[in-house]
């Protein structure tokens, strides 16, 4: 039987939240037809997502074709109960989701609302849905079932429309970290609460709230656009492997000057509970004793922090410089009487050096990201490593793979391009390093 059962209103949503599931390296079956659910086949798969096409019908309809289904999928070795929204909260949301709680049967099973999907550039900021940074009611997506709550709050609309008690959890309460959430979400569920709403920005955001929701203890179904389910199932579905990934750390670096790679690392700032650990620029480029101190210092500031975070990034002081630092850096290339690219040679180096150490001294780090292709290679030179296992592609001018050969053989490795431009990059190869390390 499958560990992981997804209700779906329609084929596409059901299609997309498979997709993010079979990237957790699972089995997953896509389904439209009763015969299919009860099928002996489909109980091969790690997951299920079942679509019901009830998108469109009325809510008296929608609410038996999910309480059916439910019903015939619930079963004791299901790990993760999930019921697929649309992102513009199109359809019957509320009804369908009371509908899967009544067929589970549990007075104290929880849903779990996360209405966000921050890839889409949908999220959850006050309990009002934000497209692109616009109110969902002025974007371009549908309202369907959002047009009753004049506020256009989720919050209002399951208070309107859900039969059971609705709580909504907003943004400061992820502020206070995860075991205040988690503490938070379990008072709400002994009080009755059937429906939590939450407030999300950001993946980091989903990755606090799944872990919340699983330290609370309390049963639950995740109802969301997709993200959410898929965050919850890579750290269910295999619980041994997720322990043994919970102290697992992720290394960067990013040099250089580069204005669009400062937007990436503000991103990663903004969407990641992340250590960014500032390397002064002009020491690497000075005699020999202050380039050691500045590595020393750097390597010591990460060994002194690193059990506060699962990603710590050393990045140069002058990303995204301005035009009076930029003097000031080559006044002192002058006085040393170095070229340029001698300047860069020491430079990425002295990375190179870092990450060498860093390895060293906590061996908890299973993943390193690197920009620029001086950097990789000195990362790669120090490491004694003959070069990258290429394994796959994050996004254009981002690679992952793993080391290969040398002191470090097999550890996962993304590097991009200083070229790429997309202001997610950085985000996007930690995601899906945390996918590929399973935490």
């Amino acid at each position: 039987m499958a560990e992981c059962v997804v209700i779906s209103d329609e084929i596409t949503g059901g299609s997309s939240v498979a997709a993010m599931l079979e990237k957790n390296r699972c089995t997953v079956c896509s389904l439209i037809s009763n015969k299919g659910l009860k099928d002996p086949t489909t109980a091969k798969f790690d997951c299920l997502v079942y679509s019901t096409n009830s998108r469109t019908l009325t809510p008296e309809q929608s609410y038996q074709l999910v309480f059916y289904a439910g019903k015939l999928l619930k079963n004791p070795e299901v790990k993760l109960y999930a019921k697929r929204i649309d992102p513009s909260m199109r359809g019957n949301t509320c009804t369908e989701t009371q509908a899967l709680l009544d067929a589970l049967g549990e007075p104290d099973r929880v849903a779990i609302v996360v209405p966000a999907f921050p890839d889409l550039k949908r999220i959850n900021v006050g309990g009002y849905i934000l497209v692109d940074g616009l109110p969902l009611q002025k974007s371009l997506a549908g309202l369907d079932d959002m047009r009753p709550a004049q506020g256009g709050r989720v919050a209002e609309l399951f208070s309107e429309k859900f039969r059971y008690h609705t709580e909504v959890l907003y943004l400061k309460e992820f502020i206070k970290g995860t075991e205040h959430l988690s503490n938070r979400l379990k008072e709400l569920a002994e009080k009755g609460a059937r429906a939590i709403v939450l407030d999300c920005t950001s993946q980091e955001d989903i990755n606090t709230i799944a872990d919340a929701v699983l330290a609370s203890g309390i049963k639950f179904l995740a109802v969301d656009p997709g993200p959410f389910t898929a965050t919850l199932a890579r750290k269910v579905m295999r619980e041994a492997e997720s322990h043994k990934a919970a102290n697992q750390k992720i290394f960067g670096l990013v040099g250089g000057i580069s204005p669009l790679i400062a937007a990436q690392v503000e991103k990663l700032r903004l969407e990641e509970q992340v250590l960014l650990i500032s390397v002064d620029s002009a020491a690497l480029i000075e005699d020999d004793q202050r380039r050691a101190a500045e590595i020393d210092r750097v390597v010591n500031e990460y060994l002194a922090k690193c059990d506060e975070y699962k990603i710590i990034f050393v990045v140069s002081d002058h990303l995204g410089a301005t035009s009076q630092q930029i003097l000031t850096y080559e006044t002192e290339l002058e006085k040393t009487g170095r070229s340029s690219l001698e300047a860069l040679d020491l430079t990425s180096s002295a990375y190179g050096q870092i990450a060498r150490r860093v390895l060293v001294g906590d061996p908890n780090v299973k993943a390193i990201y690197s920009t620029g292709a001086e950097y990789t290679l000195a990362v790669c030179r120090e490491l004694k490593s003959s070069g990258l296992n290429i394994l796959g592609q994050v996004l254009p001018l981002t690679a992952y793979g793993e080391i290969l050969g040398g002191d470090f053989n097999g550890l996962k490795y993304v590097t991009s391009s200083s070229s790429a431009t997309d202001a997610s990059t950085i985000t996007a190869s930690i995601q899906y390093l945390k996918r590929k390390m399973e935490i």
